[in-house]
């Protein structure tokens, strides 16, 4: 990548994430290295990070900083099962009958969440200032900044980690007139999700495939 910029996918309406991971398929497809740090999500039965696991070799990398669904065990099971030597076939797979709930344990905000985002910031810097990847995508950090959970300044000391071939993402539910200005500055593109309408208000919870 000649010259990498920085993306902002911010707002309260659905698709920042999604937008994200779908930016790093493009990625792969061009031979671009990609790797996500997730800050606040520590659900191991997501599809993006199943995917990556399973299908993308290496070539676009997760990691999650947050607590784990307390469902998590019920949700996960062995694709296939190989009796005669006791190896897993296949990676996990999420079982249709165990649905992501509503008890929103995985989203609380207090000081285990906030080193967690500590956490999740150092292992990013020390992946942006190895310039191995040409895509970095620090998924929610704008809402951990905007609701406390990281200072701005190490937000802020990030992007400007940057090295110029490495193209920055950034993303969180938080809408613009929250975020902190000086954060929005440093992006070259700015997209805010804008919820007009939204299923869950129908009673409609999280589907697989299609949230997570």
């Amino acid at each position: 990548m000649k010259k990498g910029l920085v993306h902002a996918y911010i707002g309260q309406g659905k698709g920042k994430t999604t937008a994200a991971v779908g930016l790093a398929l493009r990625a792969v497809g061009q031979n671009i290295l990609v790797y996500m740090v997730q800050f606040m999500k520590g659900g191991r039965y997501t599809g993006e990070l199943l995917a990556a696991e399973r299908f993308l070799d290496g070539r676009f990398k997760i990691r999650q900083f947050g607590r784990g669904c307390i469902r998590e065990d019920k949700q996960l099971k062995i694709a296939e099962f190989d009796k005669e030597q006791f190896l897993e076939i296949e990676a996990m797979q999420v079982r249709d009958d165990e649905p992501c709930g509503t008890c929103r344990y995985c989203f609380v905000n207090d000081t285990k969440q906030r080193q967690f985002c500590e956490d999740a910031y150092s292992h990013a810097k020390k992946i942006i200032e190895s310039g191995d990847y040409g895509l970095v995508i620090l998924d929610e950090i704008v809402y951990a900044v905007t609701y406390g959970m990281l200072p701005l300044e190490k937000a802020l000391e990030l992007i400007d980690l940057k090295p110029d071939h490495v193209e920055l993402v950034l993303t969180g539910g938080a809408w613009s007139g929250e975020i902190p200005k000086e954060l929005l500055d440093k992006a070259d593109l700015v997209t805010e999700m804008v919820k007009r309408k939204h299923y869950y208000e129908q009673g409609v919870l999280a589907r697989r495939g299609v949230e997570y």
